[in-house]
């Protein structure tokens, strides 16, 4: 790898040698001739075992968490707008009169409101994907937090339920940037031998906001007055009262303030998140000096259109795909567990209590989960995972098909969550895997925020078609629903046998040399990277500019 002092640049053009009496190389003088080093820090990181890896980075994995907790709010409110539709008092303040003494929100608003959260995450996940690499990530999480404790004020003193509809939209806003936060951070903070841990907890954090969700709803559905849908939504304060704090003082990725050329400071917050020495800190500033250069000289900008160029589509594609997959695998479904329980023929009760239990599965199996992917990589437990979800389906499907009893209905259910264990296990954390590992450094800001609209989208259709399946008075497909379901799973391995390449103990360096190989997804695997092919790319880049 040439050595080289590197001069904060605004484009690869600017990335020259430069003499070591100018101001900037005397400001940082510890660069010159590290490019050994920064392969033996790029050598050393991938050897690392887990055990290593959490002596070195006890700090990162700390902070990781700490910025992962952001993402309570999101699995929180998803759980929770959508069963205030069944609550007498809500009811009462936002709906119309049906009968006597009884109340129905609209139809129309109901498809308004379940649908506001996500619109405004929509606009939120773009807008994060521009400030984040702009400002960072510490200012525009205080920022989003600052914008939902304003907003959460609509929600509660809403008059009516227009007024409700617009405080969901605003407060997507900072739900969309929550979002795609604790991805990108983790994969930025986390060694290789951490990454899948890290990038788990974030779905593990999401799944404990549904919980906390679900047992409040659970806890307050008996009450008839207005704080039955007040008290959840004034928990909404508690959260940044306990996350800010920690953010104040959690230190910036050091890959984004290497981005900025703030070397010194990159190197300062390094040593915060690690355990490593001075000579260590700097080897490792080093690697992503290199690392940056290198996908600075293999692609040209770093904006939304750049997503959709060079080895970069390929990126975007994996990681929207992998994103989107989590709601079309699931189609109309999951969306809807607790009304197509109830279709299977399971009373309200005992549905509200297996949605309550569908979240503590979805703790336990993310905790395993680590443990499969760790074991047999990304690749393998994503097509397999699928496969193993569409046949869930099928059997799903074919039931519905039978004379329709409460032994069916239970059978169902049952299937159901074998289903939901399956993708809690596999294909639901995988994904969050593959989209914080597959992005490059350099757009990973703007591609984690291009495969969570992904998914946005497809959620989108999935709530917006669910009633016309599930509902008596439509579709009245119930059960049957699940073919549609077991299809995108078939289509899903289909596409990731010959589309997810295997990223397990890859670093970035090496990722962004792979995916400029030509190679085809199963030969990632096996391939070797040799120290010499960061050369011989740099130089066709610099040759064919």
């Amino acid at each position: 790898m040439a050595d080289k002092t590197i001069i904060p640049p605004t484009n690869v053009d600017q990335v020259e040698p430069q003499p070591t009496t100018t101001a900037a190389s005397s400001a940082l003088p510890w660069w010159t001739g590290l490019g050994a080093e920064a392969s033996h820090a790029a050598s050393v990181e991938k050897a690392m075992s887990l055990r290593q890896a959490l002596g070195a980075y006890p700090k990162a994995v700390f902070w990781s968490c700490a910025i992962s907790l952001v993402i309570i709010m999101d699995g929180y409110d998803t759980a929770l707008i959508g069963s205030f539709f069944a609550y007498p008092a809500f009811q009462q303040r936002f709906g119309i009169p049906t009968g006597p003494d009884t109340f129905q929100v609209q139809a129309k608003w109901q498809t308004a409101l379940g649908l506001a959260s996500t619109l405004g995450s929509i606009v939120g996940i773009f807008v994060s994907g521009v400030l984040t690499e702009r400002y960072g990530h510490k200012r525009v999480l205080l920022g989003a937090m600052a914008w939902l404790v304003a907003c959460v004020f609509i929600i509660f003193f809403a008059p009516s339920v227009g007024v409700l509809f617009a405080g969901e939209l605003l407060c997507g806003l900072a739900w969309g940037m929550f979002a795609t936060m604790g991805s990108a951070y983790a994969s930025e903070v986390a060694p290789v031998a951490l990454r899948a841990y890290l990038e788990t907890c974030v779905v593990v954090c999401w799944g404990l906001g549904q919980l906390v969700a679900n047992s409040i709803l659970d806890s307050l559905n008996t009450r008839k007055d207005q704080w039955a849908w007040r008290i959840p939504v004034a928990v909404q304060w508690a959260w940044p009262v306990l996350i800010v704090p920690l953010v104040v003082f959690c230190p910036e990725s050091p890959w984004w303030l290497v981005r900025q050329g703030r070397l010194q400071e990159a190197e300062h917050s390094f040593k915060r998140l690690s355990s490593a020495t001075p000579s260590e800190a700097q080897a490792a500033i080093a690697l992503m000096v290199e690392t940056t250069e290198l996908e600075r000289s293999l692609s040209e900008g770093d904006s939304y259109r750049d997503c959709f160029r060079g080895g970069d589509l390929w990126r975007t594609e994996i990681s929207c795909i992998a994103w989107a997959s989590q709601a079309f695998l699931g189609f109309a479904i999951v969306s809807y567990a607790v009304y197509f329980y109830e279709m299977a023929g399971l009373p309200t009760t005992a549905a509200y209590k297996m949605s309550l239990g569908q979240s503590g599965l979805h703790l336990v199996c993310n905790g395993l989960s680590v443990i499969v992917g760790n074991r047999h990589g990304r690749r393998p437990i994503y097509i397999w995972g699928a496969l193993f979800m569409s046949c869930m389906m099928f059997l799903i499907g074919f039931l519905a098909l039978a004379r329709q009893t409460p032994a069916i209905g239970y059978a169902s259910s049952a299937l159901f969550l074998v289903w939901f264990c399956a993708y809690e296990m596999t294909v639901g954390p995988a994904s969050f895997v593959i989209v914080g590992e597959t992005s490059s450094t350099k757009l990973r800001s703007k591609t984690i925020a291009l495969a969570r609209n992904a998914y946005n989208l497809a959620n989108i259709v999935s709530l917006t078609v669910a009633p016309y399946c599930l509902n008596p008075t439509e579709g009245n497909w119930k059960g049957k629903t699940a073919f549609l379901a077991a299809g995108f799973g078939l289509l899903t391995a289909f596409w990731a046998y010959f589309r997810l390449p295997e990223c397990k103990g890859r670093t970035y360096e090496e990722l962004d040399l792979l995916f400029n190989q030509n190679l085809r997804a199963w030969e990632f695997a096996s391939y070797q990277v040799n120290p010499e092919q960061h050369i011989e790319a740099k130089t066709m880049a610099e040759h064919n500019e």
